[in-house]
């Protein structure tokens, strides 16, 4: 079909549902529905046919196992590994040195936040590892799930997006490059223009920096401020009304009273140690002629490293709780009931590629391309890619397929009309895809943040969004102030006052009870160890 404003439908339906209803399956569901029915044109059989091959592409693709299918194992095992580290008391004794050596809300903060800064090479990793170690930390200083999350995902793709050595960096300049190329510019490679868009990604630079105002000056607003308010003065670092949330062990199962730190820590250190090894050994293994760390980076497979990462990890874990002596049978309803605690998430997960899957198809992103050829105001470009990027991240869920779509349309745009523009358009492309990202549902690293936090999604989304759009207005008036000034410095100053302004009325306007200090461990009954 070809794409119009019909096809906006299905995702608006979609989030529209996931808001009002908080049932994030069911609006998946729908969507999908809705998206295959109006590429099929209302038949039926037709509808029913696309959605089985897509979830078909999504476990075989070209007749090997999909990645996404990596994914979800590494997922379900997370849960068991969690399962196994709560069982064996490593993850009471952990939390018990914890609040000896953190002991203020704010320092707890910060531990997702540094954990985010170095596990810099994959989002997926950084936004489930991420999570789950720090929980037992922030759950300790009443700090809400959601404020976690939020941390997580802040300084997962952001602090990703302007590392120079990522997997990211590699995609991003060989996409740069072949556009370059096609538009004749010879001024400097892919890479270098990857480097020189860094400075311009106002959104990454100004996510990172809010997180450490939030921690610091206990910035709750919107939804968030209900949150921390119950998590301060009852313990309650979750939504009770909202059933299990995915991957936290289940409490009834007996705890070992001879747990050690190094029940947590060896697990974790195994799945980050086996992971980066291996993301290591396949980049050089898969890597003909000279050796380089942006030719690993290129050529391997860090999903691949993360599945057995996760598996070693998984088995060394239960491995442990046997040779301690814990029955066999013990181990195996704890490993089964950390995989049936991340059933609803792999669901969700799986539903949501289905759902970009189909977005896709739908051309929701060449429609909304197709828009920027109406700009008239040519020093305003700058900020209309970056609202455009935005409104097809958040409606594809995919910052990556956004990168593809956007980086020639900017650059070509930028080339015919001032080659000064072409840095910042990139730039801007890709803090919109990051933006669009932090607010969609669809994402998958909004639903791996939740994932590994362990939260509800929608939670997730609903208390995120008022941080993003704060990040998201300082960036849009910087991009606009770039794009008057042909300053990238100035612009990005701007940006950065922009923010420091909305941080002093925010912390004037919003600082509450939630920036007190309770009393570390005095956790509600449902997180007690």
């Amino acid at each position: 079909m070809e794409p119009s404003l019909l096809s906006l439908l299905p995702p608006v339906v979609l989030i529209a549902l996931a808001i009002t209803t908080k049932r994030i399956l069911l609006s998946l569901a729908v969507g999908i529905a809705l998206g295959a029915l109006l590429y099929s044109q209302w038949n039926v059989l037709a509808s029913l046919s696309l959605v089985s091959g897509i979830a078909g592409g999504l476990i075989i693709a070209d007749g090997e196992v999909a990645e996404e299918v990596y994914i979800l194992a590494f997922v379900l095992m997370l849960g068991a590994l969690t399962s196994f580290i709560y069982v064996s008391g490593g993850l009471r004794a952990f939390s018990q040195v914890a609040i000896r050596k953190v002991k203020t809300r704010f320092h707890a903060q910060l531990v997702p936040i540094f954990l985010g800064i170095i596990i810099f090479f994959d989002d997926a990793f950084s936004s489930l590892v991420g999570g789950n170690v720090s929980r037992s930390i922030t759950d300790q200083h009443r700090i809400s799930r959601a404020k976690l999350t939020y941390l997580v995902d802040s300084t997962a793709a952001p602090v990703i997006i302007l590392t120079p050595i990522s997997g990211w960096a590699v995609f991003i300049a060989a996409t740069m490059s072949g556009i370059l190329d096609e538009n004749g510019v010879t001024a400097y490679s892919g890479y270098e223009a990857f480097l020189l868009s860094v400075p311009t990604n106002f959104y990454a630079i100004t996510a990172i920096l809010f997180t450490f105002s939030v921690a610091y000056f206990g910035i709750s607003i919107g939804p968030m401020r209900r949150w921390e308010r119950r998590a301060v003065e009852e313990g309650v670092v979750v939504d009770p009304s909202r059933g299990p949330v995915p991957g936290e062990a289940d409490r009834n199962l007996p705890v070992r009273d001879d747990g050690k730190v190094s029940d947590l820590v060896v697990p974790v250190l195994t799945l980050i140690g086996v992971t980066v090894i291996g993301t290591v050994w396949i980049g050089i293994s898969q890597t003909d002629g000279a050796i380089t760390p942006m030719q690993v980076l290129a050529n391997t497979d860090v999903i691949l490293a993360l599945f057995f990462g996760g598996l070693i990890a998984w088995v060394l874990a239960g491995a442990r709780l046997l040779a301690k002596r814990t029955p066999a049978g013990q181990v195996a309803r704890a490993g089964l009931s950390g995989i049936r605690s991340m059933l609803i998430a792999v669901a969700v997960l799986f539903m949501a590629w289905m759902t970009a899957e189909i977005m896709s198809l739908l051309g929701i992103g060449d429609y909304l391309a197709g828009l920027i050829d109406g700009a008239l105001a040519f020093a305003l470009l700058p900020a209309l890619v970056f609202v455009l990027a935005s409104f097809v991240s958040f409606s594809i869920g995919s910052t990556f397929g956004t990168f593809g779509l956007l980086l020639p349309i900017a650059a070509a745009i930028a080339v015919s009309v001032d080659p000064g523009l072409l840095i910042p358009m990139f730039g801007a492309v890709l803090a919109g895809a990051i933006f669009g990202d932090h607010t969609s549902p669809l994402s998958d690293t909004t639903i791996l943040s939740s994932i590994g936090s362990g939260i509800h999604l929608i939670d997730h989304v609903t208390t995120q969004l008022p941080y993003a759009f704060v990040c998201g207005v300082a960036s849009l008036v910087g991009y606009v102030i770039l794009g008057l000034t042909k300053n990238t410095a100035v612009g990005l100053l701007v940006a950065l006052a922009t923010l420091a302004v909305a941080v002093f009325v925010l912390r004037r306007g919003f600082l509450s009870e939630t920036t007190r200090e309770p009393e570390p461990g005095a956790a509600t009954e449902e997180l007690r160890e």
